[in-house]
């Protein structure tokens, strides 16, 4: 018996709800993904004009961008979790890891984000970084 993509794509779809609710880990990778699906369709979304910024205006778009999905899915807008991985974020920004690290500290210097050990990063000045994001 062979099934059709169309028909695997359904099993699976209705398949992952019920993996969703059986483990907790398979949830916490689900809303993991979303996150980042978030953030790189919002990437997707705003290439042309964010491929013209510089590598702090998109750093401060990509947290901008994670901060409105967390708060439309009601979490905390404030809090980037430390499970989007440095080498992730730095490919979607197209940019390598020690420069993403650079741009950090930038960031933490000028007072718009703070280092959570354990936990991320907290977006500390939300302003902030939307006009820095929004700088020509």
């Amino acid at each position: 018996m062979s099934f059709s993509t169309s028909e695997m794509q359904t099993a699976r779809q209705s398949v992952s709800p019920f993996l969703m609710r059986r483990s907790g880990a398979v949830e916490a990778r689900s809303g993991l993904k979303d996150d980042a699906d978030a953030a790189i369709n919002m990437h997707r979304r705003s290439t042309a004009s964010f491929a013209s910024h510089n590598p702090l205006q998109r750093i401060a778009a990509l947290l901008i961008g994670i901060s409105r999905n967390n708060e439309y899915e009601g979490r905390d807008p404030h809090a980037v979790p430390d499970s989007l991985t440095s080498g992730f974020v730095a490919e979607l920004l197209g940019i390598e890891v020690p420069a993403l690290a650079d741009l950090l500290i930038t960031l933490e210097d000028e007072g718009l984000v703070a280092p959570v050990p354990g936990a991320g990063l907290s977006l500390t000045n939300l302003a902030g970084l939307e006009r820095l994001a929004d700088a020509h």
